[in-house]
């Protein structure tokens, strides 16, 4: 998945903060070999990238570089084998294969892209990489799955490597495989086609086909096999794979019918789920003779399918929507995101589903309200132009629910900065924040709001200059003018002011060692903020801080009981990024 250009990438920003480097382009291959080995570590470092730049007239320099692959300095290891790649003697395969059990990621990381590189064919290496597959390390998985396209091996060897990692027993590992296989596209499809085949590998084979959507279209004949399986758990898993796999998967409707009377009702549900995303009007019969209007899903999940197809017919859109807007707040997450997915993508209009959510959201207490709007936020930038609309409304309600939505969309949510921004300079001081709060959430690609953001730094109301603050450190160093407001809050008596002030300053940059010194108690103190979000920064910050953080691991080790799962996990890789 593009890994080379983001490796290539850290590679240049990595070398561009060393400065400048004595032993540079000036010097050959031999004296660049002998500074690996007596040199200073930055000197060190440049001569492994300037061997590196020499490609393949480096050669004579392999042995070194092979031997700095294990030097106690991690930046020279992962140097040396990015080096060793880009050069491209297949003499420093065993080297670069020991190198892939390396302690840390990014050495991991460029030792696969390395052997990719080297297109290393032999069993040993081939083994070596599939079990990147499965790394803990999304940037070594990502290498590894880069690698094997690379390297473009014999399938009879690829295949069972790849089986046997989605047979592994720990359920993690097969699904940090699965994830890493799925990013690799339709290029992994013939792995996965051979993996539905074989007993304990065919359902996560499947899992990976769903998550490549469209794109495992060739995989649909090998999926229809898997309908007929006598293990429950892989019919459920072909079916939600051909749904999104979506109507390139119309051969498998004749099987797919037969699955609506099973005897699990998972799996007639994940049927009928899929009729209706292939969207074949031949199914309309056998849907609506496996509807069961008493049943609280089976019913809202067949009229829905039944709408999709016939798009034409308003009434039933309207009453699929409204069954599925009951489910938005269902205490599942997972029924929530469905519900709101399947009324996305009834692709209604805004005079269509405004009514739905007016009476939905109406009756609904603050916890389920707030597992609608994420339910409505799972559906991504599909949802953003409807929340827009809502922005513009006359009824303040509705633009502060369409607010709490693109929150939690994010950065996906860019498109409404316009009109956030003039939310945040009008005169209702509670949709300002609310406003804020989301420019905020959007992050980097808010930068055009700073000028607000940094108005609003000026205003007396602690809570707004709290808010304005948040905004301009999630924006980041684009928000570079908000700085000397920033200083000033420091001063303020607000405590939750002088925090998000300081946390501000730090991701705006530059980082100052006083200012880490100031940052600590106050990040600390965030960590019992009423915001999730901020509760999250506040953990994070302290992580990326790492060991002169340690007077906050009390704090973050408290955190490890929020009600939150985001905080739990900020807390949990925030204590691991400061004991190192």
């Amino acid at each position: 998945m593009r890994l080379g250009t983001c490796l290539i990438g850290l590679t240049i920003a990595f070398v561009a903060s060393l400065g400048p480097v004595s032993p540079g382009y000036g010097a050959d291959a031999k004296q660049l070999a002998a500074t690996l080995a007596s040199g200073s570590a930055a000197d060190r470092h440049a001569a492994a990238d300037a061997l590196a730049d020499m490609g393949a007239a480096a050669q004579e320099a392999v042995p070194q570089l092979a031997t700095a692959l294990t030097a106690s300095d991690a930046d020279l290891r992962w140097r040396a084998a990015r080096a060793l790649g880009v050069i491209g003697d297949a003499k420093a395969t065993e080297a670069l294969r020991k190198a892939t059990s390396d302690g840390e990621p990014l050495v991991r990381a460029q030792a696969i892209y390395a052997l990719g590189r080297l297109m290393a064919d032999d069993k040993e290496s081939l083994t070596a990489v599939v079990a990147g597959l499965a790394d803990k390390e999304v940037q070594v998985r990502r290498a590894a799955v880069r690698a094997l396209s690379m390297i473009k091996a014999d399938r009879k060897v690829t295949i069972p490597l790849v089986v046997k990692m989605l047979e592994d027993s720990d359920q993690n590992v097969a699904m940090r495989a699965v994830s890493a296989i799925a990013e690799a596209g339709a290029e992994a499809v013939p792995a996965l086609n051979a993996a539905l085949t074989h007993p304990q590998a065919k359902y996560w084979a499947c899992i990976a086909l769903s998550e490549m959507g469209d794109k495992a279209k060739d995989a649909v004949p090998g999926l229809i096999k898997v309908l007929s399986d006598e293990e429950p758990q892989n019919r459920l898993q072909a079916s939600i794979a051909l749904a999104e796999i979506g109507p390139a998967a119309r051969p498998a409707v004749l099987e797919l019918t037969k699955l609506l009377g099973d005897k699990f009702e998972a799996v007639r549900k994940s049927a009928v789920f899929a009729l209706g995303r292939i969207g074949d009007k031949s199914a309309a019969d056998a849907i609506a003779k496996a509807d069961k209007p008493d049943d609280a899903f089976l019913h809202p999940m067949c009229v829905w399918a039944l709408a999709r197809l016939n798009p034409s017919d308003k009434q039933r859109q309207l009453a699929a929507i409204e069954l599925m807007a009951a489910k938005l707040g269902d205490k599942d997450l997972a029924t929530g995101q469905m519900a709101a997915r399947a009324i996305a993508e009834l692709d209604p209009t805004a005079d269509v589903i405004r009514p739905v959510m007016e009476k939905v959201v109406a009756g609904a207490d603050a916890e389920t309200a707030d597992r609608i709007f994420s339910a409505l936020a799972s559906i991504g930038a599909r949802i953003v132009p409807l929340a827009i609309n809502a922005l513009k409304d006359s009824s303040a309600l509705r633009r502060e629910r369409a607010m709490k939505v693109l929150s939690k969309i994010g950065a996906d949510a860019a498109p409404a900065v316009p009109e956030l921004t003039t939310i945040a300079q009008g005169s209702d001081a509670k949709l300002k924040v609310e406003a804020l709060f989301t420019i905020g959430a959007i992050g980097p690609k808010a930068a055009a709001a700073v000028p607000a953001v940094v108005s609003s730094l000026g205003d007396s109301d602690p809570q707004m200059q709290q808010t304005a603050a948040y905004a301009a450190g999630k924006i980041g160093p684009a928000a570079a003018a908000a700085v000397p407001v920033l200083k000033k809050l420091i001063a303020s008596n607000d405590d939750l002011v002088k925090m998000t002030a300081v946390w501000a300053l730090l991701q705006i940059g530059p980082r100052t060692d006083d200012l880490v010194k100031m940052a600590l108690p106050l990040l600390s103190a965030g960590l019992s903020s009423q915001r999730e979000m901020v509760r999250v920064d506040a953990a994070m910050s302290l992580g990326q801080l790492g060991k002169a953080a340690a007077s906050a691991l009390p704090a973050l080790e408290k955190s490890l009981q929020d009600s939150s799962g985001n905080v739990r996990s900020a807390a949990s890789a925030a204590i691991k990024s400061i004991k190192g």
